[in-house]
């Protein structure tokens, strides 16, 4: 039961992520995205505080300001370029490119982490990249420019979980993950307002409701990871894919192309492999 609990909160994650790349695409009609990402922090916040007073003063504090000026510094930057990619491009296009993290994080973690990475590591992660140039779409005519804000934007998520890997043990997540968004939220300020526009009502409930799901995906991720273990929750994280497609179809009329078909059927293997490849070397040592 106990597993089955897990898939529950982790499908829930997917689901709310999808939401907010939803969100952020229908909101990206009326506003820009420097915007949008001003208002999902801001609201991050809000909704993030009460938690943290409940917890008290211990909550707040911390001795590694440099690790959340980095880490608000990449959420910033991620976050706005992603906004930006999910503007212009498909729903499905922006779930696929999510999939590429562990490919940056892999490519990564021999220069922060030392850590060694074997040959048929490194055959997957080359199997990735070429799934990734057909999300792309190499075909001039047909060229997917937003898959190069995921692209930038994936290679910073995974900067983020070599920091989270490599600081997690000594810093509470709840402490990081506010901090780094009161920094993100300040560096944002300054562009958003050169491109304010006031929100009405209906429209600051769709920004407060992105604000809310970005703290409910990790709320549930912990939730998921706290009663199984991640590598066995990895086959899962595919399931996000249909729910973009049923999302992207229902409300934006989106049809993946072929070569969108086509990357993910390449990238999705790739990264279960890397994640079963980590999983078994782990389970050895």
């Amino acid at each position: 039961m106990k597993y089955f609990r897990a898939i529950f909160w982790f499908t829930l994650s997917l689901i709310v992520s999808c939401g907010n790349d939803a969100i952020t695409k229908y909101l990206g009609h009326n506003f820009n995205p420097w915007q949008i990402t001003f208002f999902r922090f801001a609201f991050g916040i809000l909704t993030l505080l009460p938690v943290m007073l409940y917890q008290g003063k211990s909550a707040f504090i911390t001795h590694r300001w440099k690790l959340h000026f980095l880490r608000g510094l990449f959420v910033f930057v991620a976050i706005s370029l992603w906004s930006q990619g999910v503007k212009v491009s498909p729903i499905t296009t922006s779930t696929i490119m999510s999939f590429t993290v562990p490919i940056f994080v892999l490519v990564l973690a021999p220069i922060f982490l030392k850590e060694r990475v074997t040959w048929p590591m490194w055959l997957a992660t080359l199997g990735g990249f070429v799934g990734i140039l057909f999300v792309l779409q190499p075909d001039a005519h047909t060229f997917n420019q937003g898959s190069l804000f995921f692209i930038i934007a994936a290679i910073l998520f995974g900067m983020l979980d070599i920091l989270n890997k490599k600081y997690v043990t000594q810093e509470p997540m709840l402490c990081m993950l506010f901090y780094s968004t009161v920094v993100a939220l300040i560096l944002v300020t300054f562009p958003a307002m050169q491109v304010w526009r006031t929100p009405t009502n209906y429209e600051l409930i769709w920004l407060l409701a992105l604000g809310i799901g970005s703290n409910l995906i990790l709320y549930c991720i912990l939730r998921a990871f706290s009663l199984t273990n991640a590598s066995s929750l990895a086959p899962f994280r595919y399931i996000e894919l249909l729910i973009s497609m049923v999302v992207g179809y229902v409300f934006f009329h989106e049809l993946p192309s072929s070569y969108s078909y086509l990357g993910a059927a390449i990238i999705i293997p790739s990264t279960l492999f890397i994640g079963y490849y980590q999983a078994r070397n782990r389970s050895k040592s």
